[in-house]
């Protein structure tokens, strides 16, 4: 397994970005389906309220399809061994998607950096 670290990583990255994906997804529905309800409750009272569904759950879903975003580019590059950089920012992000593989993510991407730099070595060698 001394070679698949960035495998693994890139893996793991994807898996926790499509959670991130589609986490993001409830609370977008949470969102606009409260300021929905709120806003057709004939109170004016709730009428006042009807913006803080959207201030509390539309920020975490955008925060939840970016971070998504990024762990899946992030997940491109570790598996083609590319840009160490934006592995290891993807798999931060993975943290934000799917805790516990995001752990993960992270832990093999830090340790799969010396077969970033053999690939990065190869490539400069056959040009």
């Amino acid at each position: 397994m001394d070679g698949n670290k960035a495998t693994v990583a890139g893996i793991l990255d994807i898996v926790a970005g499509v959670f991130g994906f589609v986490g993001a997804v409830p609370l977008l529905v949470l969102g606009l389906g409260g300021a929905a309800l709120l806003t057709s409750v004939p109170d004016p009272d709730a009428n006042r309220v009807a913006f803080l569904p959207l201030a509390l759950f539309l920020p975490l879903a955008v925060l939840g399809f970016l971070a998504g975003l990024v762990a899946v580019v992030g997940g491109v590059s570790a598996l083609n061994r590319r840009r160490w950089g934006l592995a290891v920012a993807g798999a931060i992000a993975a943290v934000f998607g799917f805790f516990p593989v995001g752990v993960a993510a992270v832990i093999f991407t830090i340790l799969a950096e010396s077969e970033f730099r053999a690939a990065r070595q190869a490539d400069t060698a056959a040009v």
